[in-house]
């Protein structure tokens, strides 16, 4: 073959296929950008994992020690969520333990989710709110021993003696109580946030309206959805303090629980941490205005679901290329490594990196 035939041929077969070790590189580098802007929640694996106030089985395979580590190698993902009753300990030796087990495989946790029931910021009596108030402290310092970024606080609506939710009664006192947690927080370098829970488009602020159980998987909480199924209807509660006269400017009733939301997190001074499944959308385009709504006050993360009433990945191309979002996609999903794969395959596809 003549010297002009070979590099003919040389240049056509590189064309066809040939990827140069730059391109190769460049390919890692875009898919590890889009990684990075992962995280996933211990939630997901509640049935796997080896943690308090569960039932032994032979599906319970995984320590929580071993957790980052998996996380890792299945997933490439180096960023972790806890949820706060998955930690068999809170002493100082086996935080700064885990902490280690966690930066050996180059990880780091995110944000812990605090669960405490009853005792929450729109709890009507004052000393389950003091409670609430002393149990996040003592959390946020459990974040700083884990270098943890960020605790998310449930504003109630998750059972216990009170299912009680934000809304235009108690916000009197629950914006005074989250900001008094916000403001530890902010001496201690972490970010308090709460998520968005409740109903969509309409009915979702009417005053003392019940929100949404608690989470998936939380400890308690389909026990306590089944017992006030069963149970025969209270006597209206009594209001704790009178509601509030309408003022200018401020949403009324029948508005999207976010519309109240957004007000908390501004008078408190939080931050927040948008679930899209939580937030109660029922379309597209609410869930479309609840992100635009919710976005001024991010705490640079939010909560990844998927759901039948809005697609996941035309909402984050609204976030992305609408809003300029470029914070962390945190999944959230039932059903292990099955739930967490579906959530992850259309982050990982749709994000910008």
């Amino acid at each position: 073959m003549k010297r002009r035939e070979f590099l003919a041929s040389a240049a056509a077969v590189a064309a066809a296929g040939f990827v140069s070790p730059l391109s190769a590189r460049a390919a890692r580098q875009a898919k590890q950008a889009v990684l990075d802007r992962i995280s996933i929640m211990s939630l997901n694996f509640q049935n796997m994992l080896k943690v308090p106030d569960t039932t032994p089985g032979p599906e319970r395979t995984l320590e929580l020690f071993d957790y980052p580590q998996m996380i890792a190698d299945t997933y490439g993902v180096h960023k972790i969520e806890l949820q706060h009753y998955h930690l068999p300990s809170l002493e100082d030796s086996y935080l700064k333990e885990f902490r280690a087990r966690i930066e050996k495989v180059k990880s780091r946790a995110m944000q812990i989710n605090l669960e405490f029931s009853g005792l929450n910021m729109s709890a009507p009596r004052v000393r389950d709110r003091l409670l609430a108030i002393d149990l996040t402290k003592k959390f946020i310092d459990h974040a700083v021993t884990l270098g943890c970024a960020r605790v998310m606080v449930n504003q109630g609506a998750q059972g216990g003696a009170d299912n009680v939710a934000p809304s235009e009664i108690n916000k009197v006192y629950s914006i005074p109580t989250l900001k008094t947690m916000v403001d530890y927080g902010k001496t201690k370098g972490i970010v308090v946030s709460i998520e968005t829970r409740g109903n969509g488009g309409g009915g979702g602020r009417r005053a003392g309206a019940p929100g949404r159980g608690g989470r998936a998987g939380a400890p308690g909480a389909q026990a306590a959805d089944a017992a006030r199924a069963a149970a025969p209807p209270a006597p209206p509660a009594t209001p704790v303090v009178p509601a509030p006269e309408p003022q200018p400017g401020v949403p009324g009733p029948g508005l999207p629980t976010w519309t109240l939301l957004a007000e908390i997190l501004q008078g408190a001074g939080a931050k927040s941490n948008v679930d899209v499944g939580g937030s109660g959308a029922r379309t597209q385009e609410e869930l479309h205005t609840c992100l635009k709504m919710m976005m001024p006050f991010t705490a640079g993360q939010m909560h990844t679901r998927v759901s039948q009433s809005w697609d996941l990945a035309t909402a984050i191309k609204y976030l992305e290329n609408d809003l300029g979002w470029k914070g962390l996609y945190t999944i959230e999903a039932n059903g292990g490594h099955t739930g967490t794969k579906t959530i992850y395959d259309v982050v990982v596809a749709t994000s910008k990196g």
